[in-house]
């Protein structure tokens, strides 16, 4: 049965907006001292826990903290937002954001303020003795429900700091209309020193895991959540401390001047604090020596999710989650339910290539958002490291029985090879007698039966694989002879046809046959949902229908141990501990390389380059994993010591000069492995500096860089694979514009609306 907190719909006078987050309105109707009563006040609390959940309950967070990646892209120009309307405050990285900070809708108050308004609202009540009940009558329980309050306005205040840099910190509570809209900016010095703060109050006084009741209280903050976020927040510090002066827009008083162009990095100056890493490094200690967290076994576990099975949702890697509640509960699951299954997934069908609705999966997304670009597949070791295969869908099977593309007929079966329904692929006289000839031998899928190819035949029946993902390089682009001689659909990022060389071509039926598309190309803002691979993270077969826009119930791990072994290594690495920062890097490696008895998936045991390194047997059906991949897994200091083969192929940008340089990119090439499209590697991106230096080496649809990219013959009136890239973003785009409706709305102290050049000095740099 699943757990979680019932998350109670109390809000109350709370910032909201109509136009903007800054706007304020009551909405409730409640009696403002309902909230002084012990009832009332742990009510508030639990609802701040929404503050967990604000960025998967709806399209902003997928926008806000997957936009500006550099191993992510978005699917088509309307939400790639790598365009200058796009990134302008009245664009989509304005409105995204500010629907994240704060808004009004359908009589509910939404996003990071309101939610901080609450938190105020219960801190304050609690110092100020305000409160009857137990919170007057235990000050131990008075500092514990607070410590959860202090944590979860830290929360909402980290994440609108890493998207805008210096931003509004309400220091009270409001029931009523403001008399004007003066809201100054506070530095990202002062914030931190606040959300530390909370922290270590809230690190003091939280329970321990293991004494929650995780019957009625899972969900709720532990000391070990508010101990993995302090270690995050000291390396932040640390990392951003080199940004102080005015050569990075910090005035001597601790003010940014958003006239200069590198304030997108002065704004993550948060103070220089000579103890900061060794903070880092005990309070990550305090987790990962706890005894209760563990990296779990199978990194697949971490993402697998059986119908009625929520078991995973209480693994011990687990330190903090944003909790959502069965979908047929009754449960409050927030504005709309976890959406992040909605923008961020996989197609499973198409109608065309009969291959209908695939069951085997539970669900289906016809129109995700969001997927890893080049970069984020080429990070990875594909054949040691199985994490590639347990993160994406690589390849995909025949639907398992018939009926029609909304309505599954679970009596018939999959049409075979000969009847004249299927519609799958059939085979030339060419591919069936290259297959024949070259493949046949060696192909002993149980699906397949031993039989050979047929030219008029189809290619696919019942549970044959349908189409897999290549996803290659120029250097081993594969021979398109060989690709479509295959008994399914090969989707390989570069196919070779004598000296040409083709990329993501798109698929042309025709005549009952198929071919690589080399007369028309989509283009890079374009590209097809079935291209490259999708993320198989956030498959819920628990959704109530197979709609796109359906609710998924299921939780999103928001810290989790992982993540603090690398953060300590990094932490490590930077005091110029290898040794030990080696140490947490193989924790995690060694659990994500191939053990034996694990099977690799077809298109990696007999395709995907690489595949001729592994026994003839493990590219033999079922493709069980004889030898232990961990030792290949298992790195050294050569990894970044830039010349290499292993340093080399890290692929660091040409700005990573020096050996921590790289050091630090090898981390962030690391958590991009490990937590690929988890929006938690926008955090780690964003604060070490490195971002906008990354996305220009590497995110082709986003830079403007040209000559980088190896480029293709199959180019239309110009558009396709040219070498350049495609992008506008700028350094400054790592900071997200506030929306213009804010900006229009800002008054000074007396109440006067902000004149032109007050409105400039408010805005980021650059919008």
């Amino acid at each position: 049965m699943k757990k979680y907190i019932l998350f109670s719909m109390v809000v109350l006078g709370s910032v909201s907006c109509t136009d903007s987050f800054l706007e304020e309105r009551m909405v409730s109707t409640i009696t403002q001292d309902y909230f002084n009563t012990e009832k009332g006040l742990e009510q508030l609390i639990v609802g701040t826990y929404d503050a967990l959940r604000v960025s998967k309950q709806y399209q902003q967070g997928p926008y806000s903290l997957l936009t500006g990646l550099d191993v992510a892209l978005c699917r088509t120009a309307n939400f790639a937002n790598y365009t200058a309307s796009e990134w302008s405050p009245t664009g989509k990285m304005a409105t995204h954001p500010n629907g994240l900070c704060g808004e009004y809708s359908s009589s509910s108050l939404l996003g990071y303020y309101p939610i901080i308004n609450n938190c105020n609202r219960a801190i304050i009540t609690i110092q100020n003795q305000e409160v009857s009940g137990k919170f007057a009558e235990d000050k131990e329980y008075a500092s514990l429900r607070m410590s959860e309050a202090m944590f979860n306005r830290a929360y909402s205040l980290y994440i609108m700091n890493t998207l805008y840099g210096d931003i509004y910190v309400p220091q009270e509570y409001t029931t009523a209309l403001p008399k004007n809209y003066s809201f100054p900016r506070e530095t990202s010095e002062n914030i931190y020193k606040l959300i530390i703060g909370d922290l270590r109050f809230a690190y003091d006084h939280l329970p321990d895991v293991r004494d929650l009741n995780l019957g009625s209280e899972f969900g709720r903050a532990t000391k070990g959540a508010a101990a993995h976020f302090l270690s995050k927040l000291y390396l932040q510090r640390a990392q951003g401390a080199k940004y102080n002066g005015t050569e990075y827009g910090r005035k001597s008083d601790g003010t940014i001047d958003n006239a200069n162009e590198k304030s997108y990095l002065g704004m993550l100056y948060k103070g220089n604090i000579a103890t900061d890493l060794d903070s880092c490094i005990y309070y990550a200690s305090q987790v990962i020596n706890h005894g209760y967290y563990n990296l779990e076994a199978d990194y697949a576990k971490l993402f697998s999710h059986p119908l009625d099975d929520y078991s995973n949702e209480s693994s011990h890697e687990l330190i903090l989650s944003a909790v959502f509640g069965k979908l047929d509960s009754g449960a409050d699951n927030g504005r709309y339910g976890n959406r992040i299954q909605g923008f961020i997934g996989a197609g499973y069908r198409d109608p065309s290539w009969g291959i209908e609705y695939n069951w085997e999966y539970g669900t289906n997304v016809s129109g995700p958002v969001s997927y890893t670009n080049d970069l984020g597949f080429d990070l990875f070791n594909k054949h040691a490291d199985s994490r590639y295969q347990k993160s994406f869908f690589v390849e995909f099977k025949t639907a398992l029985s018939g009926g029609t593309t909304t309505t599954p007929a679970l009596n018939i079966d999959y049409y075979a090879y000969d009847n004249p329904q299927n519609a799958t692929y059939v085979w030339t006289e060419k591919t069936a007698n290259y297959f024949n000839e070259y493949v046949w031998a060696t192909y002993d899928r149980e699906s397949w039966g031993g039989r050979k190819a047929i030219a008029g035949e189809h290619k696919m029946g019942k549970g044959d694989l349908a189409f897999a993902y290549v996803e290659n390089t120029k250097e081993t682009a594969l021979d398109m002879q060989e690709a479509l001689a295959q008994p399914f659909v090969v989707l390989a990022r570069w196919i070779k046809d004598g000296d040409k060389f083709y990329y993501r071509l798109p698929l042309l039926a025709a005549n009952g046959s198929y071919t690589y598309n080399t007369q028309s190309y989509l283009g890079l803002n374009k590209l097809s949902n079935k291209t490259c691979p999708g993320s198989l993270k956030y498959v819920d077969p628990n959704r109530r229908n197979l709609s796109s826009s359906a609710h998924s119930s299921r939780d999103i791990p928001l810290f989790r141990l992982a993540e603090t072994y690398l953060i300590r290594a990094e932490a490590y690495g930077r005091k110029g501990d290898y040794a030990n920062a080696i140490s947490d890097i193989n924790k995690v490696r060694a659990r994500a390389a191939y053990k034996i008895g694990e099977t690799r998936s077809e298109v990696l045991a007999r395709l995907q380059p690489g595949h001729e390194n592994l026994t003839l047997s493990e590219q033999q059906w079922p493709y069980y994993v004889e030898k232990d991949m961990t030792n290949a897994m298992l790195v050294d200091e050569t990894y970044w010591d830039g010349a290499s083969e292993k340093s080399l192929a890290e692929r660091y940008p040409h700005t990573a000069k020096t050996t921590e340089d790289r050091f630090v990119n090898f981390i962030l090439n690391e958590l991009s492995r490990e937590l690929n499209l988890e929006m938690i590697y926008y955090e780690n991106l964003h604060h070490s500096g490195w971002q906008a230096d990354r996305i220009m080496y590497h995110e082709q649809m986003a830079s403007p860089l040209k000559g980088l990219w190896d480029a293709s013959d199959n180019l239309i009136n110009g558009i396709g694979q040219t070498g350049d890239g495609m992008g506008y973003f700028q350094p400054f785009h790592t900071l997200k514009p506030f929306a213009q409706t804010v900006i229009d709305l800002l008054t000074d102290e007396n109440g006067v609306p902000l004149d032109e050049a007050g409105k400039k000095a408010y805005q980021n740099y650059g919008y």
